[in-house]
């Protein structure tokens, strides 16, 4: 039996959160962000069409202003890297629930196993060095961009 399991669950526990919670927040994100390009993307030519740039500074300048949020909100969502973001964080709380449902039914590779308490910390442990091993990866290559 591993020492000190419970708290190497409460560890678990708390890592499901975060992988969870940041996907969460990445995919609203992401869909922010598309939801305000596709309506800006929509709008710009309507607005051109009823509104002409020389009849009004007004219009001109909110044109102008619109579609430059466009590319800003465009190039942000390319840097940021949201919807990657939260595949990867949600690829990783999935695994992770369903490593816990496995070790709980005893399924898979916790069949049959003498020390299942070991084999869960050992996967949930790769599970998360994945991860962390993926981010290290993806900012290393960000500085050298």
């Amino acid at each position: 039996m591993v020492d000190n399991f419970d708290e190497f669950y409460e560890f678990y526990e708390g890592q499901f959160e975060w992988y969870d919670d940041k996907a969460v927040r990445n995919k609203w994100m992401h869909r922010l962000m598309k939801g305000a390009q596709i309506v800006l993307a929509a709008i710009l030519p309507v607005a051109v069409s009823l509104f002409p740039v020389t009849s009004s500074t007004v219009w001109k300048n909110t044109i102008i202003i619109a579609a430059v949020l466009l590319i800003i909100l465009e190039a942000l969502e390319s840097y940021l890297n949201y919807q990657k973001k939260w595949m990867n964080y949600r690829t990783t709380a999935e695994g992770l629930r369903r490593e816990e449902q496995m070790f709980k039914t005893r399924t898979d590779e916790y069949e049959g196993v003498d020390d299942p308490e070991r084999v869960f910390v050992k996967r949930v442990l790769a599970l998360t060095s994945q991860e962390n091993r993926y981010w290290e990866i993806t900012t290393r290559k960000a500085q050298e961009a």
